[in-house]
């Protein structure tokens, strides 16, 4: 008998456990005496097909959404990280940002300059502006090569902001420097006001390089602005004039970084910075500068523009400048831009909002004197220059930087009677004294901006030491300003500014402490700001009046025309300037004369008096008060007004007195 077998089954209705062998009528899913499966499991229902391109495509878009939503988080991170701007560190870098640098150039300024800047310094430095605790931080590095002829075991640089003047306007605290290295180790360093020394961990040789860097904080203090000029009348200014500094919210960073001080006669500047008058006594160098600072700010800065980049709240700010002199930065969320271009300059008006008339006024100044001064000496050297309203204190009615100035805000009329104690009825008084001081500016402001504008020629472009001899730059340039008069306005025009501007201040800065002094003399050295004022500014001044006429006008100025040609892009000495007049004189004895005279001597009260109708009667009235002025309850109210309204016994809240001046 044949038998017929299935998987799990023996025989007709009998099932068999292929395990065990026991069998079933029916097959149970498991045998009941061994527990193996009974049979095939029955086949799974098919599920419902979906068309396979569909799939493919739905799977393809998931990714796509999924790289989608990684970029767009990748790119909500970039946008909420603070700037980044990317500027030269290593020695190739810096080097190769010397082409960027040199586009603040025009085609003139690039004759000028050839060949008189090789190896100078070149600087990169990423600055913060903290508008909360009113503070710069930054990170410096410079590449210096030494063209002392020494070897040198330490670079010297200027930290203006820790000048006492400046740091203790309102009782701020110092400036601190850390992480300083060079060439990559550790350095020490030593900053003593505004003097910090960076030892070198091996002596440096001469045309030997070193890139020395290093961390800074400097804190921005406050400033009143506005009364500046009374508060120099008065002898109250708290030093540093606003150069550096803040009121409300438009900052004022000149000299923003440490710059490497001048080398001379075997040894760096130790100068201490002065309490009146310029520190400026730098090389020329070249600069990449990125500045960091509260989005909405409007920025002004020497150089071209380099870039801008933006998130979490800021913007930053790149500009690359050189050969230049210093840097300087401007910023305010309050200004306004007017622009105008002379040759292949573009010149910019920043005013502060509600200024601007007098912000266009300036903007026409600043053209009319660059063009003049261009045409007279030689050109203006860069393809960019920046007129800036700040609140400037302490007398100063500007200052220069290169191819940037500031103007006080006092001369665009900004004096508000905000300053007035209300008891005195401010608002009043203050119209009063707006519409007092905008009589009394009337030229002023011309004549300021011209001023300013010519330190792009003398001071700037051609350097000087203006803390050893501040006449050479100050006096000659505040004559030049005269004549920028004459030039653009006519002969009578030029008379009464050299009236107003340089024979009256004299009799005045004598009746208000001054007094003839010698003019080559160093800043420190004079007895006061009224002294320094009168000799520096009118009787130096006056000095370059007697040589034009004594040389005639067309000598006078090829004498000031070669001195330009000569030394742009270098520092230049008092002798340097006397030889080019002697050489361009038919008699240079005479020049030497006048020069020992006016210069080296004192004859100021002898040779100096006013040839205007009336003026001279102002003049004497001033030279008899000079020892008696008293402006009685008008001084106590003004020195009120500087005190802000304060007791003005209550101790000071400064680490040191600041300076009167």
């Amino acid at each position: 008998m044949a038998t017929m077998e299935t998987t799990g089954q023996q025989g007709k209705g009998q099932i068999r456990c292929p395990r065990c062998g026991r069998t079933y009528d029916r097959a149970p899913k498991f045998c009941l005496g061994c527990g193996a499966r009974m049979g095939k499991p029955p086949a799974a229902r098919p599920k419902p097909g979906f068309p396979r391109g569909p799939l493919i495509a739905i799977i393809a878009s998931m990714v796509v959404l999924l790289m989608l939503a990684g970029v767009t988080t990748a790119v909500l991170v970039v946008f909420n990280r603070p700037p980044e701007v990317d500027l030269p560190q290593t020695v190739s870098e810096l080097k190769s940002s010397v082409n960027e640098a040199e586009k603040y150039l025009n085609s003139k300024g690039q004759a000028l300059s050839s060949g008189k800047v090789e190896n100078a310094p070149i600087y990169s430095v990423s600055a913060v502006l903290d508008t909360g605790d009113n503070s710069v931080s930054g990170e410096e590095t410079v590449l210096f090569t030494n063209r002392t002829g020494d070897d040198l075991k330490e670079v010297m640089f200027r930290v203006y902001a820790n000048s006492p003047d400046v740091r203790d306007v309102r009782g701020k605290g110092k400036v601190t420097v850390t992480d300083a290295r060079a060439d990559g180790a550790e350095a020490t360093v030593k900053l003593s006001d505004s003097l910090l020394t960076v030892k070198l961990p091996e002596p440096l040789e001469p045309g030997g390089e070193t890139v020395i860097s290093f961390s800074f904080k400097e804190p921005v203090p406050e400033v009143s602005g506005g009364m500046g000029g009374l508060e120099g009348l008065l002898g109250e200014s708290s030093g540093g004039y606003g150069v550096f500094g803040h009121s409300d919210n438009v900052y004022s960073l000149g000299y923003l970084m440490p710059i490497i001080t001048t080398y001379r006669d075997g040894s760096w500047d130790t100068r201490k910075a002065p309490a009146f008058g310029d520190v400026a006594d730098f090389e020329c160098a070249y600069f990449n500068v990125a500045i960091d600072v509260p989005s909405g700010y409007v920025v002004a800065a020497t150089g071209t523009p380099t870039g801008k980049s933006g998130g979490a709240g800021r913007d930053a700010y790149s500009f690359s400048a050189g050969p230049a002199r210093d840097f300087s930065v401007q910023a305010s969320p309050d200004y306004k831009v007017e622009t105008r271009t002379v040759g292949s300059t573009l010149v910019s008006s920043y005013y502060i909002e509600g200024s601007e008339e007098k912000g266009k006024e300036v903007l026409e100044f600043g053209c009319n004197a660059l063009s003049q001064y261009s045409k007279h000496f030689g050109p203006y050297p860069y393809t960019r220059f920046n007129i800036c309203e700040a609140p400037l204190g302490g007398g100063a009615a500007g200052m220069e930087f290169t191819g940037q100035i500031m103007l006080a805000e006092m001369l665009y009329g900004n004096l508000g009677g905000d300053l007035l104690p209300e008891d005195l009825g401010g608002e009043e008084l203050g119209d009063l004294f707006d519409t007092l001081l905008g009589g009394l500016m009337g030229d002023t402001l011309e004549f300021v901006t011209a001023h300013e504008v010519c330190h792009q020629w003398w001071g700037l472009c051609v350097g000087s030491d203006s803390i050893g001899h501040p006449w050479q730059d100050e006096s000659l340039t505040n004559y030049c300003s005269v004549l920028y008069f004459r030039w653009q306005h006519g002969e009578e025009a030029a008379n009464e500014q050299l009236e107003m501007q340089l024979v009256l201040p004299y009799s005045t800065a004598a009746a208000l402490g001054g007094g003839d002094a010698v003019v080559d003399t160093p800043v420190d050295d004079f007895e006061s700001q009224e002294q320094y004022v009168a000799a520096v500014y009118s009787k130096g001044a006056l000095f370059f009046n007697a040589l034009e006429e004594q040389m005639g006008t067309e000598a006078f100025e090829n004498s000031l025309s070669e001195y330009y040609a000569i030394f742009a892009f270098e520092n230049a000495t008092p002798d340097d300037l006397m030889e080019c007049f002697k050489s361009n004189s038919t008699d240079p004895a005479a020049v030497d004369a006048l020069h020992q005279r006016w210069i080296k001597e004192k004859h100021g009260d002898e040779d100096i008096s006013s040839t205007l109708p009336g003026m001279d009667l102002l003049d004497n009235l001033m030279k008899d008060l000079e020892d008696s002025l008293d402006l009685g309850p008008l001084e106590d109210l003004l020195e009120d007004l500087l005190d802000g309204g304060e007791d003005s016994t209550a101790p000071s809240t400064t680490d040191e007195p600041a300076k009167s001046i």
